[in-house]
């Protein structure tokens, strides 16, 4: 059995999840921040009603290329609010201000409130770097990019163990369509058969890693499809390093 060199992590539900509430306080505030700059930008008293509309607007946007397995930039995300805003608020007088408030809204809500890091994440993540194997974060975004949400991370001490991070809305990929998978191999320097995939969704995390040819898939978490067998399956990320120990796919 060939050794791992390294492991791919997934990141929402595996290594962190939201505060509770957290996504309502990050969308009100998002929407706030938005009606404020436009109402300024000349928008009218329509705005607070087209804000909702355009983000809502973006988030179809992102649902449709999800199903074909692609994702869009971070660029194409806040175009894809800016043009609704535009099209609902003709008045609206766009300038370097307006683009710099309209950007901030929408990629940097990641930093606004920080997710809890679940329990027994720092613990498994120590362990892992303690066998000297190469980690990566391979994670589908939501409508911040990732870039953002990996400043955030790497500000609560995450840079400590992730060497990479690779994000659907970078690569154009989102899990479990396989360009993603290809370019975390890339960035980890491994190959498919040295390298474990852990995650919490079945179909985007298990059978996307298994078909880009995954030593070993692991699910986490409570999602479990009796029509998708993991490799491994563990109520949460506690015991991963054991697990890989017993299974004779890394070293004590």
């Amino acid at each position: 059995m060939t050794r791992l060199r390294a492991v791919a992590l997934d990141l929402w539900g595996t290594l962190i999840v939201d505060a509770q509430g957290g996504g309502r306080r990050r969308m009100r505030r998002r929407e706030a921040r938005l009606t404020s700059a436009y109402e300024q930008a000349g928008a009218g008293p329509g705005a607070g009603d087209a804000v909702p509309r355009a983000i809502r607007h973006a988030i179809d946007e992102l649902v449709v290329a999800h199903q074909s397995n692609i994702d869009l930039s971070g660029e194409d995300r806040v175009n894809a609010v800016r043009r609704s805003m535009l099209e609902q608020c003709p008045a609206t007088v766009e300038s370097d201000a307006l683009l710099e408030e309209l950007t901030g809204a929408i990629c940097d809500s990641a930093s606004w409130e920080p997710p809890d890091v679940i329990d027994g994440v720092e613990q498994e993540l120590d362990e892992l770097k303690r066998r000297n194997l190469n980690l990566a974060v391979v994670s589908n975004t939501g409508l911040a990019p990732g870039r953002y949400v990996e400043r955030a991370l790497v500000a609560r001490g995450f840079g400590r163990w992730i060497d990479h991070w690779i994000w659907s809305d970078d690569v154009l990929s989102w899990k479990p369509g396989q360009a993603i998978f290809t370019s975390a191999l890339e960035a980890l320097g491994t190959a498919p058969e040295e390298t474990a995939f852990v995650g919490d969704t079945p179909e985007a995390d298990v059978l996307g890693s298994r078909h880009a040819g995954f030593a070993v898939s692991i699910l986490v978490g409570d999602k479990g499809e009796q029509a998708i067998t993991p490799d491994i399956e563990l109520p949460s990320i506690k015991g991963l390093t054991a697990s890989l120990v017993e299974a004779g796919m890394i070293s004590l």
